[in-house]
């Protein structure tokens, strides 16, 4: 009867309920959580590993993470890698130990082998798209999303176009699905007209001023994420550059500062993302869902 005071039960004699919970006041007792999760089999309790913590891109992720668990009752513990293999197993290692109940990863360091030897111990959500059967994903169609801005931009009569990312098309899947984007739309290699190491304003910025100073420079530029685009808004406002006349940027995720500044944004709904991810890895049966993205335009509200 105890127990199921502490675990609130709902099948309790309310006047028994009430002597019981006096005593446990009086006792100031507390339960051992560990013992309890051990007897119920769950923790309630679900890992997300992310690469960075002050990323638009994964911010909003786990914000959709954030938004789920509360509706449903569960607890996040954050993950973050800095994309460091070993650091994201030792993380993995949670859920052979039975420490969480779930993880979800929302963009990984590890090869696919690696984390397939995990899925035996608990389920595994990606933020991906794949086709391996022992991991559910909630991905976008990013190859799709970059061929969109690339096609929005020359049908606009761009041709000298540029783009960031954040790593090297040969460790980043993102990175060579835009790199690929961007070929398949313009006809030419994009190996000239990329910047990588892209997070921030800052780094805004400092690509701004790198690709706005060439003596052929771009049109258009493509920045992942808007707080880029907006740091390279800056650099092109201070060189006296007219908006979207001279140059016309597009950014990602349909941030506040990009609304401020009336630019286009691809918006790949990651909120949604992250509340679909979190239900998939509640859900015994394996699944893959993707989220629909589109072009957010200066002008639709």
């Amino acid at each position: 009867m105890v127990s199921r005071v502490l675990n609130h039960h709902p099948y309790v004699n309310e006047e028994k309920r009430a002597s019981i919970q006096k005593i446990i006041d009086d006792l100031d007792y507390t339960s051992n959580q560990n013992a309890v999760n051990l007897s119920i089999g769950k923790t309630k309790l679900i890992g997300v590993i992310s690469p960075y913590t002050n990323h638009a891109c994964f911010d909003k992720i786990i914000k959709g993470v954030l938004s789920e668990a509360f509706k449903l009752n569960y607890n996040i513990l954050l993950l973050p890698t800095n994309y460091d293999p070993q650091k994201e197993k030792k993380h993995m290692e949670l859920l052979k130990q039975k420490r969480i109940d779930g993880l979800i990863i929302t963009s990984r360091a590890n090869s696919w082998e690696t984390i397939k030897t995990y899925t035996t111990y608990g389920p595994v959500t990606v933020c991906e798209e794949t086709n391996h059967p022992e991991v559910s994903a909630a991905f976008s169609n990013r190859k799709a999303s970059y061929e969109a801005v690339f096609s929005y931009l020359k049908q606009l009569g761009h041709s000298k176009v540029a783009f960031t990312s954040v790593r090297e098309k040969s460790i980043s899947n993102s990175t060579q699905q835009l790199v690929n984007a961007y070929q398949t739309i313009f006809q030419m290699s994009a190996e000239s007209h990329y910047l990588i190491n892209c997070y921030t304003y800052e780094d805004g910025l400092r690509v701004g001023k790198i690709l706005l100073e060439q003596k052929e420079r771009p049109t258009a530029i493509y920045a992942n994420g808007d707080e880029v685009a907006a740091g390279i808004y800056s650099i092109a406002v201070k060189k006296g550059l007219k908006i979207p006349d001279d140059l016309l940027l597009v950014g990602e995720e349909v941030l506040p500062i990009g609304k401020a500044l009336h630019f286009p944004s691809m918006n790949h709904q990651l909120e949604e993302l992250g509340k679909v991810a979190l239900q998939l890895v509640l859900n015994p049966t394996i699944k893959k869902q993707l989220i629909p993205h589109f072009l957010k335009l200066p002008d639709e509200t």
